[in-house]
């Protein structure tokens, strides 16, 4: 069957992970539906839908792994956080004289989580799930963008407080978005 075989193919890309096997088995499976679920709904109605296997289990781009990828990566992040003893912080985020001040005003980022209530609402009106999949998939590749350039856990503890709770916040919005199309948000992967 297809979900067997993107699953066979999904084990192939997280072999040589250091996870339990049965582990890697229920991520194989959470990957492979999520994909399979994101190729269709990333599809505009009335138009077919063609599954291309490399596309649909790419850990980079338009693709259900892809989201759920960078989900764990977060979850991994704010781990890291709680190891050293960083907990999320808006405090003082963007006011006069913060130390944040200069440092931290409203991003990509930012900007994208407010939209995301507008995007659900939109979503529902037009019965388009399509909107949810272009929207986690924008906000999950400027998470990647930021974190490319922005160290998240660093030296500045209210730099790193502020940066932890954008990416718990972005990491909420990536497992919402994902739950609405009936996908699981694995932790790890």
């Amino acid at each position: 069957s297809l979900l067997r075989d993107v699953e066979k193919l999904v084990m192939e890309k997280i072999a040589d992970r250091d996870l339990p096997a049965d582990e890697k088995a229920e991520i194989a499976e959470m990957v492979a539906v999520g994909a399979i679920k994101y190729s269709i709904l990333k599809q505009s109605p009335g138009r077919d839908i063609i599954f291309d296997f490399d596309k649909s289990l790419s850990f980079e781009g338009d693709s259900g792994p892809y989201v759920q990828y960078t989900h764990a990566r977060i979850c991994s992040i704010l781990r890291k956080a709680a190891e050293a003893k960083i907990s999320p912080s808006l405090e003082n985020f963007g006011t006069v004289g913060s130390p944040l001040e200069n440092t931290e005003q409203p991003g990509e980022l930012e900007h994208m989580l407010v939209r995301m209530p507008d995007v659900v609402e939109r979503t529902q009106k037009e019965l388009a799930p399509q909107l949810i999949v272009t929207y986690i998939t924008q906000l999950a590749s400027a998470f990647n963008s930021y974190y490319a350039v922005n160290t998240i856990i660093g030296e500045d503890t209210k730099t790193s407080a502020f940066r932890v709770a954008l990416a718990e916040s972005v990491k909420n919005a990536l497992a919402s978005g994902l739950y609405l199309l009936g996908i699981k948000a694995p932790e790890r992967m």
